[in-house]
Formats: structure tokens, C-alpha cells, sequence
């Protein structure tokens, strides 16, 4: 079985790198719409809890169905390049195969350069991105407004979840609990206009 590894070369990064710029608009932050994609379908996660041992059910749920080998975890803010690898000599993105435990996925995850705990990719990542190699669902994470977003291509639109939730819901449970329980009225519209068109 392979191993999940953390990506430390230069040409991989930029392979991957190149995936992620064909699924997102890796300079905009929700409420705007993020996603390159149009997805055929929407469903919204804690962040939280997608950056916790189970969400590897969700994840290796997505990859059966997609048919890919592998997931690509791309942690956008903080930056890969400008700080992690200056930092770190790797980067803060990693490739899980197909076939992984949860265990492996949490324990690379939870993993922190030497001397530096609070660089962990579950204590440090703002912004992260999980994607299906094959552009058949790709997920935006963004820790300060408590949500991820998946998008699901036709392949995968079959795909369910009891912790899925409607933008709607996200919004007032998730989303506002970051706002003081009160959302700005643009943000809010911005939201349902990107993001609302879940079946």
C-alpha cells in the first residue's frame, strides 16, 4: 500500500500547484465563489470537522467514487512557498493514495517540523483545499468563517452525508458563530448567490 507523503520537491509542488489553479481562484476568499468548476452539486462541512481523524471517511467515500489513485491536501494560507517551505524545506501540501487508514491521514496532518508544534497542517491552515486529481469534486476551506465547501462534478453528485449541510444552515450555525451570531447583509447574499444551487 502506498504511503501518504508530504510533498518537499520543488517540480512536484508545481504539479500540484497546477491542479489546484485549474479547480479554484486561489486569490479570492468566501463569500466569493472560489471555485473554477461548475459544480453540479454543493454541500457544506465544518471545518472543524474536516480537519479531524473521521473526515477521512468522507474523503475515502469521494475517492471510490471519483475512481481516483489518490487526494491532493493543499493547506493556501499560510502561503506554501513564501512561508512554509522558506521555513521548513517542504511544503504544506500532501498526497494520500486511495487505501490509507484514517489514521495515517490524521497522523500526517497532526504531523509539526521539528521545534514548531503550532505548524502542524491541523493547527496551521487558514485556507486548505482537498481535490480529486480528476476534477470530479474539489473542497475550499476556510477556517474563519468555519466552513468547507465541497463541489461535486456529475460522477459524484450521488455522493451524500449526514454532515452535510445546506448553505443556509452553514450560515446561520457555522458562519455567524464567527460574526457575533450577526452576519453582514452582503455577506450573507453573497453566500446564497454563490453557493445555494445544492440538490
Amino acid at each position: 500500500m502506498s504511503q501518504s507523503k508530504v510533498i518537499k520537491v520543488k517540480e512536484q509542488f508545481e504539479e500540484a500547484l497546477n491542479l489546484v489553479e485549474k479547480a479554484f481562484d486561489c486569490e479570492k476568499r468566501l463569500p466569493e465563489q472560489v471555485f473554477l468548476v461548475p459544480w453540479q452539486k454543493k454541500c457544506v462541512f465544518d471545518f472543524d470537522k474536516a480537519m479531524g481523524y473521521s473526515f477521512w471517511n468522507e474523503l475515502e467515500r469521494l475517492v471510490t467514487l471519483s475512481g481516483d489513485s489518490f487526494i491532493l491536501m493543499a493547506v493556501l494560507d499560510p502561503h506554501p512557498v513564501n512561508y512554509y517551505y522558506k521555513e521548513f524545506s517542504q511544503y504544506n501540501w500532501c498526497i494520500f493514495p486511495k487505501g490509507i487508514t484514517a489514521n495515517e491521514y490524521w497522523n500526517t496532518i497532526k504531523w509539526s517540523p521539528e521545534d514548531s508544534p503550532a505548524d502542524a497542517i491541523v493547527h496551521n491552515s487558514e485556507v486548505v483545499v482537498w481535490l480529486s486529481p480528476t476534477m470530479k469534486w474539489a473542497i475550499w476551506g476556510e477556517r474563519n468563517c468555519g466552513i468547507c465547501i465541497l463541489g461535486l462534478s456529475d460522477e459524484t453528485s450521488s455522493f451524500t452525508s449526514e454532515s452535510c449541510l445546506s448553505i443556509e444552515t452553514a450560515i446561520t450555525d457555522l458562519v455567524s458563530l464567527n460574526f457575533g451570531n450577526s452576519i453582514p447583509d452582503e455577506m450573507k447574499s453573497k453566500f446564497m448567490s454563490h453557493y445555494n444551487d445544492m440538490n
